[in-house]
């Protein structure tokens, strides 16, 4: 099975810098802090790109990867994060890092314009930014404009009508969603509770750009304030096309970045007693029902195919948690929020884990 994860690696190019007006011009100067509670009203005001366009950051904007990427409509994603001088991070084994007051995380959408052909570039469809208030995380996003020259700050979200061509050779078409700030808030928390979700060690114990463990990359680079687990004590995520990877590992790994935010027992999710976080799926410590197993549904209207359990073990095609990963009907899907359409090569791992757990019947 070959899973698309919607990520790749950003190739760094050498630019020359001159100070433009628009996001796609190189800047030179460093990054800009928008005064709090007035966030700039283009990205380029933030300087984070020395060329936006082409993703290249600004010195100081550090690239970074993740190992099980959550699902955005296949988009590919460009990651970076900046701190502010003289800061560092706070790294935990099992937790999202504690970064710095002033700190920003860039994460920026894209479609290819032909899957065949790296060369043709991308349609950049919006940049959001997480910007690290003492009142919390507080999330922006901004949206590109078709000429790929600037992005303007959205507020309430908007739709961009976009088209690729995929591997086949056929052309893809879709109304991509860019959401409000608010609903960025659904998954990152509410303030001054607000959370990082991606930047935690089992999601980033994996080989950075340049080849290099990117852990052990930053903590060379004087980027923590504490001591960082030596890797192989490290434990990390695996990737959805791992072929050295277990089919359960995968499948948890895959659950975690795109359910846990919300199906964890800190999130908005707590009270279905459904927790699908990494820690909570470990199968030595854990009873099955934490991830559905032969557990009914406490608020699934009717969201569930006409199934009765969450998680029929061995019986994917009667498990409701199938049946919600594959509709794209506004609450009934899952995720609620951040996709329009359904995850085929995830749904095919999930299914895969479900199938092959001992069949128990569930009391039937």
């Amino acid at each position: 099975m070959t899973l698309r994860t919607g990520s790749r690696v950003v190739v760094l190019a050498v630019v020359a810098l001159g100070l433009g007006c628009d996001d796609g011009d190189a800047v030179t100067a460093g990054v800009r802090i928008a005064p709090v509670g007035k966030p700039w009203a283009t990205l380029s005001e933030w300087q984070l790109f020395s060329d936006a366009a082409h993703q290249v950051p600004a010195e100081g904007v550090l690239p970074y990867e993740v190992i099980s990427p959550l699902f955005s409509d296949y988009t590919a994603k460009h990651r970076f994060l900046w701190l502010p001088t003289g800061e560092q991070v706070t790294y935990r084994d099992d937790a999202a890092w504690e970064l710095p007051i002033g700190a920003i995380v860039i994460k920026t959408f894209a479609y290819p314009i032909d899957e065949r052909d790296a060369s043709k570039g991308e349609r950049i469809l919006e940049t959001r930014l997480l910007v690290h208030e003492a009142s919390g995380w507080v999330p922006h996003t901004y949206v590109w404009d078709e000429a790929q020259t600037t992005a303007v700050r959205k507020v309430a979200g908007t739709f961009i009508e976009t088209s690729w061509v995929d591997a086949a050779g056929a052309t893809q078409q879709h109304r991509y969603v860019v959401p409000s700030g608010s609903e960025c808030l659904e998954c990152h928390g509410h303030l001054p509770e607000t959370k990082l979700l991606g930047l935690k060690t089992a999601q980033l114990d994996r080989a950075g750009l340049d080849g290099g463990n990117q852990i052990d990359g930053f903590a060379a680079a004087g980027w923590f304030s504490n001591t960082v687990t030596n890797e192989p004590a490290r434990v990390k995520f695996a990737a959805p096309d791992d072929a050295a990877a277990t089919l359960t590992m995968k499948a948890r790994s895959y659950l975690d970045a795109n359910c846990a935010h919300c199906h964890s027992r800190g999130g908005d999710a707590n009270s279905k007693a459904l927790y699908l976080d990494f820690p909570s799926t470990e199968p030595a410590s854990n009873s099955a029902a934490n991830w559905g197993v032969c557990k009914i549904p406490t608020s699934a209207g009717g969201a569930t195919c006409g199934h009765v359990y969450d998680v029929v073990p061995g019986n994917a095609d009667e498990s409701v948690m199938i049946c919600r990963m594959l509709s794209t009907q506004g609450s009934d899907q899952m995720p609620p929020i951040g996709r329009a359409l359904a995850h085929a090569e995830g749904v095919e791992l999930v299914r895969e884990w479900i199938d092959a757990m001992e069949p128990s019947g569930c009391g039937n």
